[in-house]
């Protein structure tokens, strides 16, 4: 009994450390708020579309990663770095990245552990290219 309430204490005491930094997020959105806001197809044919990518991916990370984040990913540009501009592990919980790959491989019937790799990527390219690609291997392989 003691040590569940220990337990709980210590998860109070840690969740400002781990949960997402509500100032960071807030000036993000400063900085992105400069740029124009696309819908999700707008996106995706502006940005995604010439590298080959499905509407359905781009419109996951955009969902994803607003709901996630609290960031205007309408207003992101594929060469915003994940950590050095977006701030993702400071203005979404330390694992986004976990949950990313969970719905990913969910929605799209992927592996997961080959989705894991999503925390080296620097870019917003990066990161929609390698889902991208994970969604074409999956639907390949399962012809």
């Amino acid at each position: 009994m003691w040590r569940r309430l220990e337990n709980f204490l210590y998860s109070l005491q840690t969740y400002p450390e781990l949960g997402p930094d509500l100032h960071i997020r807030q000036q993000v959105n400063q900085w992105l708020a400069q740029r124009s806001a696309l819908n999700p197809s707008e996106w995706h044919r502006r940005f995604w579309q010439p590298h080959g990518v499905s509407q359905a991916v781009a419109t996951f990370v955009y969902d994803h990663l607003t709901d996630t984040s609290g960031l205007e990913i309408a207003r992101t540009w594929p060469t915003d770095h994940l950590e050095q501009d977006l701030h993702l592990t400071l203005v979404c919980w330390f694992d986004w990245h976990l949950e990313l790959c969970e719905h990913f491989c969910q929605q799209f019937d992927a592996d997961q552990d080959a989705c894991l790799a999503v925390q080296q990527l620097k870019t917003m390219q990066e990161l929609v290219l390698f889902l991208e690609e994970r969604a074409t291997r999956t639907a390949l392989s399962s012809r």
